[in-house]
């Protein structure tokens, strides 16, 4: 059986809502995801396969981030982009280490 669906994410000291929702809704902006700081909301969209809504989730996680931090944004999309990707294939290849990696927080 699969976790469920993470409802809420601490990211730094701000609480954000995440919500599921299907590509049909207008607001999807033809993204597979976005991230609303102004009322802290991750939207992923669910009709994606699951290795693409790992990378989804975790690229709107980095904008969250982002935000937190205060980071200028001038190259926001193309760095979360890049780290998302990244970060989803050396996850992938290395389970093992992410799990010790976890068991350490």
């Amino acid at each position: 059986m699969n976790p469920p669906r993470p409802k809420r994410l601490r990211v730094l000291n701000l609480s954000w809502k995440v919500r599921f929702c299907n590509k049909t809704i207008p607001d999807t902006r033809d993204a597979w995801g976005w991230c609303v700081p102004a009322d802290q909301t991750i939207y992923i969209c669910e009709d994606q396969q699951s290795d693409s809504m790992a990378d989804t989730f975790l690229h709107e996680v980095l904008h969250s981030i982002i935000f937190a931090l205060g980071v200028d944004p001038k190259e926001e999309e193309n760095i979360v982009h890049r780290l998302a990707t990244g970060l989803c294939m050396v996850w992938k290849q290395n389970p093992s280490a992410f799990r010790w990696w976890q068991s350490l927080l």
